[in-house]
């Protein structure tokens, strides 16, 4: 059975962070999809999602992020991901996901990369 643990947190008043684990695709894509749903709801719209233990992402999953672009951009938020492994990395490469979407090392250099992006 597939799986997808998600955990999140408040990271400033305005920032969330989505700890993703396991497996994003077909399966699970609707849970994580819930949970952004519910921030934006709650005026959330600035995202640092943490992939460093994600194993796989499929398109399904990369629809999540791809179906919010234009809500967050209208808000002024943004997603940035932090620390994807390198099947995760190149499925992002092959959807050109890095076109929307900054990838950064840290949850720091995340929040610097959200401040840049969303003044």
């Amino acid at each position: 059975m597939v799986s997808l643990q998600i955990k999140t947190q408040k990271l400033t008043p305005d920032v969330a962070l989505v700890s993703l684990q396991g497996v994003l695709n077909d399966q699970t894509a609707d849970q994580l999809y819930r949970e952004f749903k519910d921030f934006i709801a709650d005026k959330i719209y600035k995202f640092v999602v943490d992939l460093a233990q994600l194993d796989r992402i499929g398109s399904a999953g990369l629809g999540v992020f791809i179906s919010f672009i234009d809500t967050l951009e209208t808000n002024k938020g943004t997603i940035v991901f932090v620390k994807p492994n390198s099947k995760v990395n190149t499925t992002f490469k092959m959807f050109k996901l890095s076109a929307f979407y900054s990838v950064t090392n840290s949850q720091e250099d995340a929040l610097k990369e959200i401040q840049a992006l969303t003044k």
